[in-house]
């Protein structure tokens, strides 16, 4: 039979499509007929779009088939925690691409299957999220203890749940808990955690949520691992305390909460601190204070001498160089006089030499050679001075530099008893004593109305009067 005959036998009534119209009644049977499947194979291949969306392939050993994470529900998904070579699960309605005649899955979500996957899975996210500075520890906020009233996320009749309130309950009498009742592992777990957590904030009058449930596999935990959670916790604006399983591994709930607990009962014990726990703090408290106190006085005191041998450098200093002064001036003054002898010695020789010979005629000369030698010696005796004086005022400003007076300007005093010796500590002096405070100008009179140990001052109540003062 030729190929027209053939045409021309098909049935009259038999309906033509048109390419569109045929995916049109393909995309109604898939949603009639089959609507939501999930499929379970490893991520061949995955490709974020700069619209957002995620395209991605799974397959087995014979087949593919092509799956879709539109942009807006990448988060609510669990796609973040995905990547190619993982085994997953894939939930989603199943749906066609007419322009390219291809069948596809519209995934509204997707989780690791298997240890491996799910660990490779966990270490994604948790870069991700990390880098994004949700685990940071300058986001984790105090929460009174004990507080006035915990909402409880966990299993309505968990032992977790259980073992929690009861704790509770026998550490504080007067605890107020409210159970909230959720699933906590499964699909749809992580959503309805995430969502009673966001109506806790919406709600308030709570000073804490408190997140708990037994232990378990990776598997069976991973609701607390799901991105929509974790960043639920993170953003949660009342305190979150996680204590997930009986394992020391962190869920990244647990990273993002405010605090976390190993157990349900040690969550409890940390929300509910015991009166003794609460008097050991204190006594902690109190011992850090005390070794700060002693600490800082003991650098105040280690100051104190440091200056006070300072100040005994700057009064040898002090004593050498007026005894170097009190040097040059009796040099000077010997100088002075030893001239002054010699220049009249010169003189009284020179007048009776005049007088032995008594020269008539050259009696004009003499006189005036007697001028000149008179001239000399009052330039010489003047020149001599002024050296003398340039060098004293040189040690005079030396002097100056290192005095005390310089230090008294600026508000310290020295104390003197009355035997005129420095006064530098307090058993150098007796109640009713009179003392002599010497300042930059002036003196004091004081007398001495108390006696207070260098070991019971405050290190905070040292004057600015410095070492060796008295009130008056």
């Amino acid at each position: 039979m030729a190929t027209g005959d053939a045409f021309h036998a098909m049935p009259i009534e038999q309906k033509v499509y048109t390419p569109s119209e045929l995916t049109d009644l393909i995309h109604s049977t898939f949603a009639r007929h089959v609507g939501t499947v999930t499929v379970a194979g490893e991520v061949s291949s995955m490709t974020i779009a700069n619209s957002g969306h995620a395209y991605l392939e799974i397959r087995d050993k014979k087949a593919m088939i092509k799956g879709t994470v539109w942009k807006s529900s990448r988060v609510s998904s669990g796609f973040s925690a995905i990547q190619k070579g993982l085994m997953v699960q894939a939930r989603g309605k199943l749906t066609n691409y007419g322009p390219r005649s291809e069948y596809q899955i519209s995934i509204d979500r997707i989780v690791p299957m298997g240890e491996g996957s799910l660990s490779l899975a966990y270490e994604k996210l948790k870069k991700k999220l990390d880098g994004e500075g949700l685990f940071a520890p300058g986001r984790k906020r105090p929460f009174p203890r004990p507080p006035r009233r915990v909402a409880l996320l966990a299993s309505a009749g968990s032992a977790a749940a259980n073992d929690f309130i009861e704790t509770s309950v026998k550490r504080c009498r007067g605890a107020w808990i409210s159970l909230f009742s959720v699933r906590v592992q499964g699909k749809g777990a992580a959503e309805e955690m995430a969502g009673a957590l966001e109506l806790l904030n919406s709600w308030g009058g709570f000073d804490l949520a408190v997140m708990t449930r037994g232990g378990g596999s990776l598997e069976d935990l991973w609701a607390y691992n799901e991105e929509i959670l974790v960043r639920a916790v993170a953003n949660s604006r009342l305190p979150v305390l996680a204590a997930v399983g009986h394992s020391t591994d962190l869920s990244l709930v647990e990273m993002a909460a405010d605090a976390q607990a190993i157990t349900p009962t040690a969550a409890a014990e940390a929300v509910y601190p015991l009166d003794s726990d609460r008097l050991a703090q204190v006594g902690d408290i109190l011992s850090t204070l005390s070794n700060l106190a002693r600490d800082v006085f003991r650098a105040r005191r280690d100051r104190l001498q440091s200056d006070m041998a300072r100040l005994g450098q700057l009064r040898y200093k002090l004593n050498y160089f007026s005894q170097l002064i009190d040097t040059y001036l009796i040099n000077l003054e010997n100088a002075v006089r030893k001239l002054i002898t010699s220049s009249r010695n010169e003189l009284s020789a020179a007048v009776a030499s005049l007088e032995h010979k008594s020269p008539r005629r050259d009696q004009a000369q003499k006189r005036q050679n007697l001028a000149l030698l008179v001239a000399r010696l009052e330039s010489a005796a003047a020149k001599a001075l002024e050296a003398k004086r340039l060098n004293l005022s040189w040690l005079a400003n030396s002097l100056n530099l290192v005095s005390p007076l310089n230090t008294l300007t600026r508000g310290y005093s020295v104390v003197t008893g009355p035997d005129g010796k420095v006064i530098s500590a307090a058993d150098q002096a007796e109640v009713g004593q009179e003392l002599t405070v010497i300042l930059a100008l002036g003196k004091l009179r004081a007398r001495v109305t108390e006696k207070i140990d260098a070991e019971k001052t405050a290190p905070d109540k040292a004057g600015p009067a410095g070492p060796g003062t008295a009130g008056g």
